[in-house]
């Protein structure tokens, strides 16, 4: 096929779709995205380069297709093969020469490939100058004037077949039976027997064989040679397998696929935890809180990071909803929040996660949370962290940040070692922006020699290259499916939830028409201050509020769990707002009274009960106690809308009848 610069030609790169609009006088092309109407200006001379690289890909349309005689719905041109034919052997470069004499006779003779009777008196004219005395049919000709001309004219379509095919053993069947019998036993076992073993025990079943009379005496003899090439004939991944394990295996046989390399940002996004090695400390009492655990999400085809989400609660569901909460929104304002002065490009959701085989991604919630986005799921099989290597490599990175108190090291005999847990000296909302602070300004910035171009460049070339970010219709949405859910009792007090209580206006009509009943909830696991409940029939979802906001205000699900789990210890009666205010107020006193008394179960223990995350370290100060609540949607009447004028009471006597 051939292609020509004019007007109209359309071009791939990546996973946009280019149209030529015009040329400048300056040797350069106009290009226009056919999605979002920017244009493209391309040098020509580069242009060319680029499609004969293979870098640009030229969309080829069904006209173009009919016009260079495509039978086939195919639009895309074969890639042709490439041969090194000064590498072929003497036989087979005299057959190619042989056979490419009888067709481009033919070609310079300017006949059709379906001229039998023209074709037959060029063979005739070929083989006397040739002094070919047993000269090709007219078929056989024929046949390869099609093969040649259906491979665009590729020389090596002519060489033989046979240059490929498999030699077959030239052994007794019965005593392949038992080179294979005796390998499977004795060498390809966990025994992890020699091979000169494994030959002496051949050479045995071998004279069992023919003492038995299943052989003959001349088939008894099988050298060493020849059984040392039937172990090399098997896969090295079956023997490794088969005599070390499968995980080794793995290791040993692993390669690179050019399927599984991606090719433009947001392709992949994998996503991993890890606990970090330093010891924080509270912002509130000042007291060691241990180790926080770090969800990343990283960008698969440039390695800049798209998210991350720190907190207690260890590797969860809330933490994955967290990081991809962070990875999907917009960051100028976290940016501005953090004092940073480099951009976080990343925005807008993956085409694919890559994820472990951890709890928490084979959970129904996570599961609801890719289906809710439109996002397909990858899980990497065990003990193979080279599917997922940028995250991998990220966290290998971590242990250079210059953060020297409070980290934590590795116990080494007759050296003096000093106590993270003392030693500790950031807090656990310096150390979030000093963690944001590497995300965005320093990892983005290391260059790869590699890639010869830092993950900021590499990012920010391929947005350059890909359709705009695509972001989900509705953040309500996208906390529905990564909150947790439960069938909750709706009765005379609205609904309660871990024993708080939950009021809503829409409550009335649903009461009135169906009565009480269990209706499905779901709320944020890092915000209790509202509640989702769906309509038992409509399918219509509406939002309560919780009726203690002083105590839910930036309440955590897990936080509340606990500080319910603190206060039945301390007080068996009745709960209430009451024993969980006293509940708080107990473990503010408990905090300060074990200064240096603290094992580091409590210290975790106390950062779960902070509801410490990165999420909160940005956010605004809750409303104060004197603030009203927010009006919701499910509200149908506005206080506004209902004027009240205080008239004169009139005055009246009573009576008794």
């Amino acid at each position: 096929m051939q292609f020509a610069l004019s007007a109209g030609l359309q071009i791939r790169q990546g996973k946009r779709i280019l149209q030529l609009t015009h040329h400048t006088p300056d040797g350069q092309v106009v290009f226009e995205d056919l999605v979002t109407r920017l244009p493209v200006v391309l040098k020509r001379s580069d242009l060319v380069k680029d499609i004969w690289a293979g870098k640009t890909e030229v969309v080829w349309s069904d006209d173009e297709a009919a016009e260079e005689g495509e039978t086939t719905s195919s639009k895309v041109r074969p890639s042709r093969r490439v041969t090194d034919y000064s590498s072929l052997p003497e036989k087979d470069r005299a057959l190619l020469e042989y056979r490419l004499t009888y067709v481009r006779a033919i070609g310079r003779s300017r006949i059709s490939r379906g001229q039998r009777a023209k074709i037959q008196k060029v063979i005739e004219k070929v083989a006397a100058s040739l002094q070919d005395k047993s000269p090709p049919s007219t078929s056989t000709v024929m046949s390869w004037l099609r093969c040649f001309h259906a491979n665009y004219l590729d020389p090596s379509s002519l060489l033989s077949g046979n240059r490929a095919r498999k030699q077959t053993l030239r052994s007794d069947p019965r005593v392949e039976e038992i080179v294979w019998k005796v390998l499977r036993t004795e060498y390809f076992t966990r025994a992890k027997n020699s091979a000169r073993h494994a030959y002496r025990e051949l050479r045995r079943q071998l004279k069992i064989s023919v003492l038995n009379g299943e052989l003959k005496a001349t088939q008894e003899s099988v050298s060493y040679a020849t059984f040392c090439r039937r172990i090399e004939g098997v896969e090295l991944y079956h023997r490794l397998a088969t005599r070390v394990g499968e995980g080794y295996a793995r290791a040993q046989c692993r390669v690179a696929f050019p399927g599984a390399v991606p090719s433009y940002p947001m392709e992949r996004m994998e996503i991993d935890h890890t606990p970090l090695n330093w010891i924080v400390i509270c912002d509130k009492t000042g007291l060691p809180l241990g180790r926080p655990t770090l969800t990343l999400a990283i960008d698969g085809a440039t390695s800049y990071p798209l998210g991350l989400y720190v907190s207690f609660y260890g590797p969860g569901v809330a933490s994955v909803g967290g990081v991809l909460r962070n990875a999907t929104q917009p960051k100028d304002e976290l940016v501005a929040a953090a004092g940073l002065k480099t951009p976080w490009l990343a925005q807008g959701l993956p085409d694919l996660m890559v994820v472990d085989n951890g709890l928490e991604f084979h959970s129904h919630s996570f599961n609801a949370i890719a289906l809710s986005l439109g996002v397909d799921v990858m899980y990497c099989r065990v003990r193979t962290p080279w599917l997922k290597p940028k995250v991998e490599r990220f966290f290998e990175s971590l242990n250079v940040l210059t953060l020297e108190r409070g980290r934590i090291s590795k116990v080494v005999a007759n050296v003096s070692r000093i106590d993270p847990d003392r030693d500790a000296l950031v807090t656990f909302s310096e150390f979030v922006k000093g963690l944001l602070k590497f995300v965005v300004e320093v990892f983005p910035h290391q260059y790869n020699w590699r890639k010869m171009a830092t993950p900021f460049e590499l990012y920010q070339e391929g947005i350059k290259r890909i359709p705009p970010a695509v972001f989900p219709a509705s953040m309500e949405e996208f906390r529905l499916a990564s909150g947790m859910s439960k069938h909750l009792m709706l009765g005379k007090g609205g609904i309660e939830l871990e024993g708080i209580p939950y009021g809503s206006y829409a409550f009335k009509d649903i009461v009135n028409k169906y009565g009480h009943g269990r209706v499905l909830c779901k709320w944020d696991p890092d915000n209790l201050s509202e509640l989702y409940f769906q309509h038992p029939h409509e399918g219509r979802w509406h939002v309560a509020s919780s009726r203690w906001p002083h105590y839910t205000t930036s309440l955590s699900y897990n936080q509340h769990r606990l500080i319910k789990r603190f206060s039945a210890a301390n007080y068996r009666d009745s709960g209430g707002e009451d024993a969980l205010h006293r509940a708080q107020q107990e473990l503010h006193d408990y905090w300060k009274g074990i200064v240096g008394k603290r094992s580091r179960s409590d210290n975790q223990l106390a950062g779960r009960l902070s509801g410490l995350t990165s999420s909160n370290v940005f956010q605004d100060p809750p409303p104060k106690a004197t603030q009203a609540g927010p009006v919701h949607e499910s509200r149908i009447v506005l206080p506004a809308e209902l004027p009240f004028t205080r008239d004169a009471i009139p005055d009246f006597e009573a009576f008794t009848a």
